[in-house]
């Protein structure tokens, strides 16, 4: 405790110390920006490198002026949602997580039910982010999740796909009478357990418009499960799945690697888990597919959506005085609509995600083609995360503990509402409140004064993120290891703090050197000097801006690298 005192003693010293040293507004260095004619559009970058993103937008608008802001830490989707719930909202909003209508969506920003490009997505997907007949948040790429199965298997034996309990009971039979291991389950995660409680639960209740309803009621204390027989009843077909043998501890379930390799042996035709693909991820010679999560009489049967990012406009681009500043972002919003948009975000990852393009169709020889149809249909609702982070662990460890035979249906139950305490009490330690938005330079000076005064050190060595335009579109002019991004107008407890990474000299497997070297002094990582000091001051050489504080006194390397003394 006495660590934690310390702490926020430091914070609130620290925090004062940043605000009156210098400006404490959201970064907008020029080199974050479009050279458009254009009033400036900020937007806050959904993934790290946005250069092909940003050369699509403006080889279409070459006039708009696109500010990127940038954001490499390790707590995107906190920072992404501190970024709200402060209201410094950029005019293009990205975020990682979205529950129609959990905040105020219809005061932060515009509806986009009426534009033309929305009409670009399918309507499935639309439905799922629909709010009191509006559309506040747009889904970008996504991946679906199921019942890996292996789809070799089943057709050289000539089984065919369950589509119901009933149906996937009399396979069982079939498949072990033919001497193959019906199932196999990953249990190494908590995370898992919880995830296949609500999976499960989605194929009745948990799924529908009064199942929807009762979560937001269960996340606001007001409702149990205990107290919902239909929530106890969707819990209970657990058990159906248990006693067909779909969730069990056989084999190693502890061990991810381990079941992988055993299921991709190719004797084994279900894979109950978080593994897709399992083609890419092991040398399995056979094809894997996947099949929706059963209902009990198949009316019910779903896929699981996961959404990787959530785009909308701020509601403050539709204010007098801003109408150039919409039309600009209404265009970038056409582009995002696009499937050359969207892939550009994160290109890495175009083989691997979904998009929600009526105009996209996916690979034919997609880990996805067999179920495309089923996912337009609808047949789909969204993987529960986000809200519920504190409950997953001590949940998921009793829903483990249940499939392995150590507690029974009633412990589940019972766990669900004695942690439901995790979810409503606001008992997160502050360290300190910030009342008024820390720049990312000055949250490097901040950290440096923290360091500094917490181990005693004569110097701090401090760098900071900013977004850099990459013609390769690669990570490589991007700085992944210094403090990176803001401290937004709210408490200040460890999500925030782990939302904005700093770097100190010693860091184990990224250690900076000091080398001198004919009267310069070097600051050098992987033996590329990041800083150095020479009789003329401070010169910035790989990293944005550095800040070096010995003693009392802040010397710091401008855009030009000429030294600034604080």
């Amino acid at each position: 405790m006495q660590k934690k005192r310390m702490l926020s003693l430091l914070l609130a010293t620290s925090c004062t110390a940043a605000l009156f040293g210098g400006c404490a507004g959201v970064d907008t260095s020029d080199d974050n920006g479009g050279n458009g004619e254009h009033p400036v559009i900020t937007m806050n970058a959904p993934y790290r490198n946005m250069s092909q993103f940003y050369d699509l937008v403006h080889e279409k608008y070459p006039e708009i002026n696109l500010e990127i802001i940038p954001y490499n830490g390790q707590n995107t989707s906190a920072y992404m949602k501190d970024m709200r719930l402060s209201g410094e909202l950029p005019d293009i909003y990205f975020t990682t997580y979205y529950t129609p209508g959990r905040y105020d969506d219809q005061g932060d920003f515009l509806d986009l039910s009426g534009y033309d490009f929305t009409d670009c997505f399918v309507q499935p997907r639309l439905s799922e982010v629909t709010y009191d007949g509006g559309i506040y948040m747009l889904p970008l790429a996504y991946n679906a999740m199921g019942i890996t199965y292996n789809k070799t298997l089943l057709e050289e034996n000539g089984w065919t796909l369950p589509t119901n309990l009933d149906e996937l009971e009399a396979l069982k039979e079939q498949v072990e009478d033919a001497g193959y291991v019906f199932s196999r389950c990953q249990l190494q995660y908590p995370g898992y357990g919880f995830q296949f409680l609500c999976n499960i639960a989605d194929t009745g209740y948990l799924s529908t418009i009064e199942g929807l309803a009762w979560q937001e009621k269960f996340l606001n204390g007001e409702t149990t499960v205990a107290g919902t027989p239909e929530m106890v009843e969707a819990i209970k077909v657990m058990q159906r799945w248990v006693d067909l043998g779909m969730l069990n501890a056989d084999g190693t379930p502890d061990s991810d690697e381990d079941t992988k390799k055993f299921v991709a042996e190719g004797n084994t035709l279900f894979l109950v888990g978080n593994s897709n693909d399992l083609v890419e991820k092991t040398d399995a010679a056979d094809t894997y597919r996947l099949m929706p999560y059963l209902s009990e009489d198949g009316t019910q049967n779903v896929f699981l959506l996961s959404v990787s990012r959530y785009v909308d406009l701020n509601s403050s681009l539709d204010e007098e005085g801003n109408e150039q500043k919409l039309e600009d972002a209404l265009h970038v919003m056409e582009v995002l609509s696009t499937v050359e948009g969207i892939q550009s975000l994160d290109p890495t990852q175009n083989t691997s995600r979904l998009l929600p393009l009526k105009d996209w169709t996916a690979d034919e020889y997609s880990y996805y083609i067999d179920m495309m149809d089923e996912l337009n249909s609808g047949h789909t609702t969204n993987l529960i995360y986000s809200g519920w982070e504190n409950i997953a662990l001590p949940l998921g460890e009793e829903v483990i503990s249940y499939i392995k035979g150590n507690a029974m249906l009633d412990d589940v139950i019972r766990c669900f509402d004695e942690n439901q305490h995790l979810l409503t009490d606001n008992d997160t330690e502050v360290y300190t409140t910030v009342i008024e938005t820390i720049g990312t330079e000055d949250c490097a000076r901040l950290v440096g004064i923290i360091f500094g005064e917490a181990t005693g050190a004569d110097a701090a060595l401090v760098s900071y993120n900013v977004w850099n335009y990459n013609p390769n579109y690669t990570f490589k002019y991007m700085n992944q290891k210094g403090v990176s991004g803001c401290l937004f107008p709210l408490p200040v407890g460890d999500e925030e703090i782990t939302s904005a990474d700093g770097l100190i000299i010693g860091e184990t497997g990224n250690e900076i050197l000091l080398r001198l070297d004919n009267d310069v002094l070097q600051f050098v990582r992987n033996n590329t000097p990041e800083l150095q000091i020479t009789a003329e001051g401070v010169e910035a050489l790989r990293v944005r801006v550095s800040y070096l504080i010995i003693g009392n006194v802040i010397h710091a390397a401008d855009d030009s690298g000429d030294e600034v003394v604080y």
